[in-house]
Formats: C-alpha cells, sequence, structure tokens
C-alpha cells in the first residue's frame, strides 16, 4: 500500500502531467510551481505553453477588453531563432480566458526598439541593474484576462507561473516589464506581483500614441519593473503561504 507521503507526491505529479498541455520544446513547468498548478486546477483551469506568435496576436485582437495595441515584441516579425519565448494560455475547457508571455531580451534592446517605434517617445536612462552584459533577461508583456474571469487572482498566478518558468527553468537573471502610470499600478507590480523595483522608463510627448502592450492612447507615462532571481526566491514561502 502507498505510504501518504508517497500518494502525497504522486498526486503532485498527476497533477502536473495532466493539467499542463506544453509544445514549446525548451520550456518545462518547474517543482516550485506545482502550488500554482493546484490553484488553477482547483478552480477547474488548465495551463497551456506555447510558442505561436501568430496564435496570440489574433487571440488579443479580438479581446473587446484587451485595452491595448498588441506588444510588437511578441510579434513574428520581431522573434529571432536565438530568442527562448514562451506564451501561457489558461483555459476553461475549450476557452482561452488568460494570456502572459515572456522572451529573453535585453532591456537595452527594448529601449533602442521603442524609440525607433514611437519617435515620439522621451527616454530615460536604464538602472545599472538592467544594463549588464552578464544577466539572462526576461521581458514579459501581454497580460490579459477575460472580464468574466477577474476576481480569481489569475492574472497574479500567471505572472508567478511565468516568474517560475524563467528563474527555476530556464535560466533568467531578471524578469523585467513596462507599466503605464496611475494610482494604482507601481503598487499592483511591487505589492501584488513581487516585482521589487520600479523606475521611471519614459513619456510621451502630447502628439505621441499610447504604448502597445503597456498602455492605451491616453497613457503618457511609463515605468520600468524587475525583480532579480534572488529577491524573488526569498518571497517564495510568503507567497505559496497565501494559497494554502
Amino acid at each position: 500500500m502507498m505510504s501518504n507521503i508517497k500518494y502525497h507526491l504522486y498526486q503532485k505529479k498527476r497533477i502536473n502531467k495532466d493539467m499542463i498541455d506544453n509544445t514549446h520544446p525548451l520550456v518545462k513547468v518547474p517543482s516550485s510551481a506545482i502550488y500554482l498548478l493546484e490553484y488553477f486546477d482547483s478552480l477547474g483551469y488548465n495551463v497551456r505553453i506555447h510558442e505561436d506568435w501568430n496564435h496570440l496576436k489574433n487571440l488579443l485582437e479580438s479581446q473587446e477588453d484587451y485595452p491595448f495595441d498588441m506588444d510588437a515584441a511578441f510579434t513574428t516579425e520581431y522573434m529571432l531563432e536565438s530568442n527562448i519565448a514562451f506564451a501561457i494560455y489558461l483555459k476553461k475547457g475549450d476557452n482561452i480566458v488568460a494570456t502572459y508571455a515572456a522572451k529573453d531580451l535585453h532591456p537595452g534592446v527594448v529601449r533602442e526598439g521603442l524609440t525607433d517605434l514611437y519617435p515620439n517617445l522621451i527616454m530615460e536612462k536604464l538602472p545599472d541593474i538592467l544594463n549588464l552584459d552578464d544577466f539572462q533577461y526576461y521581458y514579459s508583456s501581454c497580460q490579459w484576462v477575460h472580464s468574466d474571469h477577474l476576481g480569481k487572482k489569475l492574472g497574479v498566478s500567471l505572472d508567478l507561473l511565468k516568474k517560475h518558468i524563467i528563474f527555476d527553468s530556464i535560466g533568467g537573471d531578471v524578469n523585467y516589464a513596462i507599466h503605464r502610470i496611475n494610482d494604482s499600478m507601481k503598487s499592483y507590480h511591487i505589492d501584488k506581483l513581487h516585482y521589487s523595483d520600479s523606475e521611471t522608463f519614459a513619456k510621451q510627448d502630447e502628439y505621441g500614441s499610447g504604448l502597445g502592450g503597456a498602455g492605451g492612447e491616453k497613457d503618457r507615462e511609463y515605468n520600468i519593473v524587475w525583480t532579480i532571481k534572488d529577491s524573488f526566491q526569498t518571497k517564495v514561502e510568503d507567497i505559496k503561504s497565501t494559497y494554502k
């Protein structure tokens, strides 16, 4: 007869295997993220991981409640063969109800790319921690949760799953993102998504357009937010306690 400990480990492995549809050849969900898989499973959701960027673009552009233009960094035009990049879908049955995406990309490249795409953008100098040559940086964007599925911390949980994959599976040193500035976005990224720092990054002049993936037409100021692997991992046990 199987011991309670062995049975518990077996159950975790079964959930990890059965609830993930992973077609990505390089990305695996690490055991450190099992608590998130169990949370999704308890609510009847399952996870798909892939690198079909045309599908992601078409999906987000078809959603009335996705408020931004598609982030160009996650389109086929700006995806190199050398990039390690992945998209995460959260599904309820056959319906995709939430998304996230990440790719290895130096912040300096993002800064230069945004300058080319948005000529009216006024850019700040990158913080030193985001401008090193020997760090593996992962940029994340394309977070969306269908309006019918809000209030279940699905966006927060997908963000945590993304961080576990970056730090515990594919060897990332830093995860960073860009967010618009308003009364709540900085605190949301620091307090809810467990990034460690957020600093001024870019500003649109009065003739600029919204920043794809991070802001709409009316948004003008943006921060860059990040966490390093060690900082995130010191928070994991406290984070896990909120899922019990």
